[in-house]
């Protein structure tokens, strides 16, 4: 009878211990994050208690870097308090026996800025003029034309061109052979002949139509009073006929919100406005990356004197409720509710960090949820700047995609804010060549 007996009594314990592993608890622990970042003096929840916190004892590898605050914040979670920067490894066990779940935490410096959500306007210059089309009609155009949709043209035979009347001065200089042109495409630069054709003026044409600058409305995330930067939008400015990112610099401009076209499922809103009129640039644009757009601000204005909020690490972000601060009438800034409801564990800088839903009545009311225009707005939880409004879902504009602030941090950190530019002019309109 042992026999049967101790298979028995194996077969049930593999299905307790099957059981278990179902358990929110076990579920919990093993869906948590293996590694947290915190900013310097600040805390964060680590999900490793479950319903047990009373029987699970947390250690610290290291006392300096990072200690244990409490042993359950109300929800089940281990609040640790970061003393100063360095690494430690947080373990837990249950029952001060059993090994629960280790955490490998990063004490990092604590970024501090000014919470944006002012209505901005952005006017982005390309290093060259971009091909955005080719002519249809007759003139006997270069049927084997080497350039492509999306080509940025930065020489003609050795002469830089930085516009398109750049473009077009240096062709009507040109003889009636081929010249040579030097365009980035994808990135890698090419060296094209193209034989010019004259119209009826005896003006040399490629038979294209080129873009060099282009304009938009957005919103502005944060700046740091210290350093001098900004970000803004999110997400990155690309040209409207190729669809490609815009390689370039600009200005960054005050701006007021005229009306919102309410969004509606399969047809998003917007927010329309314009440029204050008789501003000057308040920042100079620097980087147009799949992040944002970041640059140096020249100078704060009126309305732009938002609070101070830390910088929360994506390991801070959690679902539940936030604020959204965004801009729907005129230039006043207001908060709206929102709730986070999922964050991805990204470990490196990457886009959709986390699905928002907008729950506020009044923001419902009069935008629908998410619109054209609100890419930019900050998000807080908790105190903190924990991300900005990317995108809207179509098929359902009161749900939208999200992008954790520290990763735009990052970008503004690699900034040369001894950059400084001129104003360019607003033109968003193709020029035929």
């Amino acid at each position: 009878m042992q026999g049967p007996r101790r298979g028995f009594l194996r077969k049930l314990a593999a299905v307790l211990v099957a059981c278990l592993c179902f358990t929110p608890p076990v579920q919990q622990a093993l869906n948590s994050r293996s590694e947290v970042d915190i900013p310097q003096g600040d805390r964060v929840v680590l999900a490793l208690s479950g319903v047990w916190p009373e029987r699970l004892q947390t250690e610290t590898s290291d006392a300096h870097v990072v200690v244990p605050a409490a042993s359950t914040d109300g929800i089940g979670g281990i609040v640790l308090k970061a003393q100063q920067p360095g690494q430690a490894m947080v373990s837990a066990r249950l029952f001060g026996v059993i090994p629960w779940k280790a955490v490998h935490v990063n004490v990092v410096p604590k970024h501090v800025v000014t919470l944006g959500g002012q209505a901005v306007g952005i006017r982005l210059w390309s290093r060259g003029p971009i091909i955005v089309g080719f002519q249809k009609h007759g003139g006997g155009w270069p049927v084997a034309n080497p350039l492509q949709i999306g080509d940025v043209v930065m020489e003609v035979n050795h002469q830089r061109v930085r516009t398109a009347a750049d473009l077009k001065r240096v062709l009507s200089q040109t003889g009636d052979g081929p010249v040579e042109l030097v365009t980035l495409r994808h990135g890698q630069r090419c060296r094209l002949l193209v034989r010019p054709v004259r119209d009826a003026e005896g003006h040399a044409r490629l038979g294209v139509y080129v873009r060099d600058r282009t304009t938009g409305v957005g919103t502005m995330t944060f700046y740091d009073p210290v350093q001098h930067t900004f970000g803004a939008l999110g997400h990155v400015i690309s040209d409207v006929d190729t669809g490609q990112p815009i390689d370039g610099e600009g200005d960054l401009v005050r701006a007021t919100i005229l009306d919102v076209v309410r969004g509606q499922a399969g047809r998003p809103g917007e927010k329309r406005g314009r440029f204050v009129r008789g501003d000057d640039a308040i920042g100079h644009v620097e980087e147009n990356t799949p992040f944002g757009v970041f640059g140096t601000l020249l100078h704060v204005p009126s309305g732009f004197d938002g609070p101070s909020v830390t910088v929360a690490t994506p390991g801070q972000v959690h679902e539940g409720p936030a604020k959204l601060y965004t801009v729907v009438h005129g230039e006043r800034v207001e908060a709206f509710d929102v709730r986070i409801e999922s964050v991805s564990h990204q470990k490196t800088p990457s886009t959709k960090s986390m699905v928002i839903r907008v729950t506020d009545p009044r923001l419902l009311r009069e935008t629908g949820g998410i619109v054209q225009g609100m890419s930019g707005s900050p998000i807080v939880q908790d105190g903190r700047l924990v991300g900005a409004v990317t995108h809207v879902f179509v098929s359902d504009p009161t749900r939208g995609y999200g992008i954790y602030a520290q990763w735009m941090i990052h970008q503004v950190e690699h900034l040369d804010t001894a950059t400084s530019a001129g104003t360019v002019a607003a033109m968003a309109k193709a020029t035929d060549m």
